[in-house]
């Protein structure tokens, strides 16, 4: 296949490809609302001015499933601004309307109602797919406008059928394949059963130049969480790839299958990734018969993105003693060259880009800038939000330049002592999302009665729920569940409740079963195998994880086994008895101390931790969250506590009736003997800050108070009250508020500025 020469115009087929333009991503965005806009005006003007036959979309358009109404109204807006008007289309459509378009009647620029210049071909990505009553997504309205031309969307996933839609201009035939979006599990399954069908021409094979667009996985996210390339068909001649944002424009060669594959990125950096920090560009695609020319363009709308490393450790003029300040003032200098070298990409980026598109940024945008840091070997971090206000009025994202990380390191399991004091070493805390929705809800239906929910398929009306906003998700599937429920019942008859029973029993494993083979339930084990870092500086979090499990478990144990060596312990007298009642309430009672507990990992539970999976070249798994990282601190003693999420309290198994938060002080101290947990064991600890304390461990374990951060003075303040049957198991209470220091020691605490950067522990 030779690539095609300028001229011949009249048998050229010339399209413009661009993917993932994310339209209304952070709409709500003082600075980076209009980014996304920007540059999808710029892309559809570019069609126009370079006088294309058509543009071609990968998916991805808008960035939310339900797009705001002023999101759909500026989307709306360029299309009308730009698809119409009374200029000719040049290309013949040839195949059946009632198989490529199922929002449609017909190709939109052949309808006598429409006045279309420039047709636009789009498939729906993962953003912005069918869901919700009537399985409808954006991409339906704008085709039910007459602006888009809306294909490649799947009746089921089970047998995939792809038609292409045929266009003709003079002696050049296309045969445009498109694939929306499908789960990549579920898609990876299908293909790999050879049940996918890709439809040809019945006349002429040879002379159609097969043109194929998906939205997928391309890189390995996991073994099956992604499309391999030589999945896909070997007669096609070119894949535009979407949903990878790291633009890759130019064309690869697959030696395997033949074909030539373009990842053209996205228009808008939707994560401080190194993938998004690449040069943003589309292309246009001219096609001459059997042969192919591409050409790239840069985007000139595109906010300036820098990225960069730095390893604490490697820095000659740094040390684990060195100073707030000094670290401080190092990294603000490294910020300060990559603003400079934000400017002088910008300004290359304008001279490259297109010289009669406007500039709608301006001529110095603030910048996106995002240093990620890595401070093993002793270093300690600092707020990373409070370092962004030192470049609140020049930077784009002055919360999270800085992202904070520690490479996982294995560690040797650490033995539970209740004579030494050793400290343990850090690591990194496990991630929340490590429970699966899955696994929560098939624990939930095992200790219920209802025996008709199958947990995939519930998993997957929650997954919709959460991800797509679709109300009526658990509704829909609870109603199938019972219809088919009912039908498969009464197909047979049934003479007894034992027979009811069986019946139903049989149906639920006959259904899930057919949920695994439809992909339910399948999720990335990237992030539940990788040991990394999660944000302990971020919102309101309420889950359980595995961390936390492990870790009331190893309370559980040590409780059971330390019983005679506590009471030994509680007969010494003087500061021993005084410092390890200080430290009983540092087990029972962390939330009512102002400032919140260390987080444990696998580590500290006696586990070796799992290897961090390389980073993959297009996505940065580190960057998906917008909120960074500060350390994870370890307590002197190796008993092992729950993470700062979940407030452990241990209530004596003694004790019958429910204690209210109410009890005096003075009825607190005369039981403080009998409601003190006989399990808990701790050699002397050091008085510090808490020396002044009188309250004891019963007291915090039977009631606690505290303030919560973030909500303004006398807000967030929560009361809890703890009560214990007989054969109750250790309590777990969810606290969501978290903690934080006061205006008042953050003032007097040393840092620049006058506040200290440095976390609290």
């Amino acid at each position: 296949m030779a690539l095609v020469a300028d001229g011949d115009g009249s048998n050229t087929l010339s399209i413009l490809v661009a993917t993932d333009n994310h339209l209304g991503y952070l709409e709500r965005d003082p600075i980076r609302g209009q980014d996304s806009f920007h540059a999808f005006s710029e892309i559809m003007q570019l069609a126009r001015d370079r006088k294309v036959d058509m543009v071609l979309l990968g998916g991805d358009l808008f960035h939310d499933n339900k797009p705001s109404r002023k999101c759909l109204h500026q989307a709306l807006t360029v299309f009308k601004a730009n698809c119409l008007g009374p200029d000719p289309v040049a290309i013949e459509y040839l195949s059946d309307p009632s198989v490529d378009f199922a929002s449609s009647a017909c190709v939109n620029y052949e309808d006598p109602n429409m006045n279309i210049s420039l047709p636009v071909f789009s498939i729906h990505g993962n953003h912005d797919d069918p869901s919700g009553d009537g399985n409808l997504s954006a991409m339906d309205m704008l085709a039910a406008c007459g602006l888009v031309n809306y294909f490649g969307r799947q009746a089921e996933i089970e047998h995939i059928r792809v038609s292409p839609v045929l266009l003709r201009k003079g002696e050049t035939r296309l045969a445009l394949y498109g694939l929306g979006n499908i789960r990549d599990e579920r898609l990876h399954r299908t293909m790999a059963r050879n049940h996918v069908t890709m439809c040809q021409p019945t006349e002429d094979q040879g002379r159609w130049f097969n043109l194929m667009v998906l939205h997928q996985n391309r890189a390995a996210h996991g073994p099956k969480n992604h499309i391999p390339e030589h999945f896909l068909s070997e007669f096609l001649d070119f894949i535009v790839w979407g949903h990878e944002h790291q633009c890759l424009v130019d064309p690869e060669y697959n030696h395997q299958r033949a074909f030539y594959v373009s990842q053209p990125g996205s228009s808008v950096a939707t994560a401080l990734s190194s993938g998004e920090a690449s040069p943003k560009h589309v292309a246009v695609l001219r096609v001459n018969r059997r042969n192919f020319k591409l050409e790239k363009i840069r985007l000139k709308n595109v906010r300036p993105f820098v990225i960069d490393d730095v390893v604490l450790a490697a820095v000659p003029s740094l040390s684990p003693q060195s100073t707030e300040d000094e670290i401080v003032e190092y990294l603000r200098r490294k910020v300060e060259c990559m603003l400079v070298s934000a400017q002088q990409q910008y300004q290359e980026q304008i001279e490259e880009a297109a010289e009669n598109v406007e500039l709608a940024l301006g001529p110095q945008p603030k910048p996106l800038v995002r240093l990620r840091v890595e401070y093993s070997g002793g270093f300690e971090s600092f707020h990373p939000q409070r370092f962004g206000l030192l470049f609140a009025d020049r930077v784009a994202n002055p919360r999270d330049i800085i992202y904070f990380f520690r490479k996982a390191r294995a560690s040797a399991p650490a033995a539970v002592s209740t004579q030494g004091s050793a400290a343990s070493s850090r690591s990194v805390p496990a991630p929340v999302d490590a429970v699966h929705v899955e696994s929560l809800i098939g624990e939930f239906l095992d200790n219920s009665s209802m025996r008709m929910l199958v947990d995939l398929e519930l998993a997957e009306a929650v997954r919709l729920f959460v991800q797509k906003g679709d109300a009526d998700a658990i509704a829909q599937s609870l109603k199938s569940t019972i219809i088919d429920t009912q039908r498969r019942v009464l197909e047979e008859a049934v003479g007894s409740e034992e027979q009811l029973e069986s019946r139903i029993g049989l149906t639920r494993v006959a259904r899930r079963q057919h949920a695994v083979e439809s992909g339910h339930g399948l999720v990335d084990t990237l992030r539940a195998d990788a040991v990394v870092a999660v944000p302990v500086v971020a919102g309101k979090r309420a889950a359980v994880n595995t961390t936390d499990r492990s870790a009331i478990k190893e309370f559980e144990r040590i409780a059971a086994t330390s019983t005679s060596i506590s009471e030994s312990v509680e007969q010494d007298s003087g500061s021993d008895k005084e410092a390890s009642d200080d430290f009983r309430q540092d087990l029972l009672a962390p939330a009512t101390r102002g400032r919140r507990p260390a987080t444990k990992t696998a580590s500290a539970l006696g586990k070796r931790p799992r290897a961090r999976q390389p980073a993959k070249p297009v996505s940065d798994p580190s960057d998906d969250d917008e909120d960074d990282f500060a350390p994870a601190t370890s307590s002197a003693p190796q008993i092992t506590r729950p993470s700062r999420n979940v407030r452990t309290t241990l209530v004596s198994a003694s004790t019958a009736s429910r204690v209210s938060a109410s009890v005096s002080d003075d009825d607190i101290e005369d039981s403080e003997d009998a409601s003190l947990p006989s399990s808990i064991v701790s050699p002397p600890a050091k008085r510090g800050r808490g020396a002044a304390r009188t309250t004891t461990a019963s007291k915090r374990g039977t009631a606690a108070t505290g303030r919560g951060r973030g909500r303004g003075r006398g807000r967030g303040a929560s009361q809890r009250t703890v009560s214990s049957l007989a054969s109750q198991l250790p309590a777990v209470a969810i606290d969501d508020d978290d903690d934080d220091a006061s205006a008042a020691a953050a003032a007097n605490s040393r840092g620049f500025g006058g506040f200290s950067l440095r976390k609290r522990t």
